[in-house]
């Protein structure tokens, strides 16, 4: 090669890896963005997770669980023949998915979609625009039908019946509340016992209409 030709290669794959760092610094600053509720180590891992899951399923019916820790933290079942693609992601609010929510939906293509948020809110006291961002999240997601998961009580949770009254207005299917609700020592996350239960409001709440 001579001498100009080799100084011309290296100038082009010195632009080449140029554009790549310019691509992947802006890639990483718009999720960055997207993160100012969630660690942004934790959601670009669980939204990178989230979209293999999405790519993983191939044909199979589906459907699309949204929420924060508990949703993450959770045995998802299959529901009415469909599988679960679970989307919870830590530390989110509502605000964490006004943009994502209908984004993964399209991804996904799911029968319906569960949105079970609220807690994050209710901890951070963003109960003021929950409603609106609630109803503003439900319209966006206005193609699949969509099934609302009441907040479950927890000592350290303690607005989270007035969230509850805010969901039971909702334009969406809602489960119903948990009976009685048994924490982890942190007073949020939900105990085996209480798990059991929540999966089970759920799996109630899916309409007969739905079902293959």
């Amino acid at each position: 090669m001579r001498k100009r030709d080799l100084i011309l290669f290296l100038l082009c794959a010195a632009a080449a890896a140029l554009v790549v760092v310019t691509l992947r610094s802006r890639f990483e600053g718009a999720r960055t963005a997207l993160c100012s509720d969630v660690p942004c180590a934790h959601f670009n891992a669980r939204m990178a997770a989230i979209e293999s899951a999405i790519r993983d399923k191939g044909s199979a019916p589906t459907y699309l669980a949204i929420g924060d820790s508990i949703t993450e933290l959770a045995d998802l079942p299959p529901l009415c023949g469909y599988e679960p693609i679970n989307a919870g992601i830590g530390w989110a609010t509502v605000e964490t998915f006004e943009t994502q929510a209908r984004r993964l939906a399209d991804l996904a293509d799911p029968k319906f979609v569960i949105v079970a948020l609220g807690t994050n809110n209710a901890l951070r006291n963003k109960e003021d625009d929950f409603k609106d961002r609630m109803t503003a999240l439900i319209a966006s997601l206005a193609k699949w039908p969509v099934i609302v998961v009441p907040l479950p009580l927890g000592p350290r949770v303690t607005d989270a019946g007035k969230l509850n009254a805010v969901i039971a207005e909702l334009p969406a299917i809602r489960a119903r509340p948990l009976r009685t609700t048994e924490t982890t020592e942190d007073g949020i996350h939900l105990a085996a016992a209480s798990y059991v239960e929540w999966k089970k409001t759920i799996a109630d709440a899916v309409p007969k209409s739905i079902c293959p």
